[in-house]
């Protein structure tokens, strides 16, 4: 299912109560500006209201959003509004009847008695952010934490001080429980989504590879669902914000959850896929009582391809394993045998010419 965000809603609205440029007269917080007003415009904490109402002129403001045509205004500029924001009235614009209708997202802290004191820490920086994320693309209402046990309840309040703004639950709410998890045993779809949907992510934040796998203790008994990129869920970014961000936008977007992973893939992601790729596919050659190590030009074409990766990315991948050479097949012509050592197979080389190499990284 694919849902419009509550901007998209209060945008229609708007459009047809005749407002194109409301201005908020107030000073805008971060996040999705537009979108986190629509929520506020619709709860009734906020309302919009022309001149007359007011009772004088409202100042010209600039553009800091902008959604299916309507234009939000703010501070000083020269756009002209048609009408304001304000606080704490309900305004001349019905926005009762919209219902927002979105599946839930949920941090799991099932296992956060086996974090480390510094990934405790990282996890409730994630959650903050990963809270803010919800709120740019649903509701506040659609973020909650479950399986809060003690600990994690006391360090949750102290983090968030004065109050948590967020539902804080023993257990999950809603039976349609569906956990992402990079070893689940089918790929992550719109098509399972509804409002009635638990969307969980594991609350690790594993600075070790210490848990490997934990993420199929969480709720068993639910679906387990993996994000991948072309095959690949390594290449999906860890941190729980940027995976719910993910989410949220495939769940707002008519795209792919490849494209959308595309778009979100971070610089420490590829380097880590690259990393082990590298470890798993290098071929060793022996030359003049050297080792050399080295991958196939094809496959390093369809690497640059498939996973933009640039000269960066290989410069980065080849000091974790000291080095490589591209080499074109030619290079198999002057291979006068091969042996085993420590396990590895390696090629001896009769000589290394320069028609064989495409590029070294050192």
């Amino acid at each position: 299912m694919r849902f419009k965000k509550p901007k998209e809603l209060v945008a229609e609205r708007l459009k047809k109560a005749g407002f194109r440029k409301p201005k908020l007269l107030f000073h805008p917080k971060r996040g999705d500006i537009f979108n986190r007003i629509s929520y506020g415009l619709v709860k009734g904490n906020l309302g919009v209201f022309t001149e007359k109402e007011i009772g004088e002129k409202i100042l010209p403001g600039r553009k800091v959003d902008e959604c299916c045509g309507i234009e939000l205004l703010a501070l000083m500029g020269e756009e002209e509004a048609d009408s304001a924001i304000v606080r704490g009235r309900k305004g001349v614009v019905d926005f009762s009847d919209i219902r927002f209708e979105y599946p839930t997202f949920a941090v799991d802290l099932s296992l956060y008695e086996r974090l480390l004191p510094r990934e405790k820490k990282s996890l409730l920086n994630q959650i903050e952010i990963t809270y803010g994320v919800v709120k740019d693309f649903f509701t506040p209402e659609n973020f909650v934490v479950t399986s809060v046990g003690d600990d994690a309840r006391k360090d949750l309040e102290k983090f968030f001080t004065p109050y948590v703004p967020f539902l804080l639950l023993n257990k999950p709410e809603k039976k349609n429980v569906i956990v992402l998890d990079p070893h689940g045993d089918k790929e992550f779809t719109h098509e399972e989504i509804t409002p009635d949907t638990l969307i969980v992510v594991g609350g690790i934040v594993d600075s070790g590879e210490r848990m490997v796998g934990a993420t199929g203790e969480i709720f068993p008994d639910a679906k387990h669902r993996r994000i991948s990129y072309r095959g690949s869920t390594e290449l999906v970014p860890d941190r729980i914000n940027d995976i719910v961000k993910i989410i949220c936008q495939y769940l707002t977007e008519d795209i792919s959850l490849s494209e959308v992973v595309k778009r979100n893939i971070t610089r420490t992601a590829k380097l880590k896929w690259l990393r082990k790729a590298l470890e798993e596919s290098v071929v060793r050659f022996l030359v003049n009582g050297e080792t050399l190590r080295g991958i196939p030009e094809k496959l390093y074409n369809q690497w640059r391809e498939k996973f933009d990766l640039t000269d960066f990315h290989f410069k980065k991948g080849a000091k974790h394993i000291g080095g490589f050479l591209v080499f074109r097949d030619s290079i198999f012509d002057r291979v006068t045998g091969k042996e085993k050592r420590r396990g590895k197979e390696i090629f001896l080389l009769e000589e290394l010419r320069d028609e064989d190499v495409v590029k070294i990284y050192s």
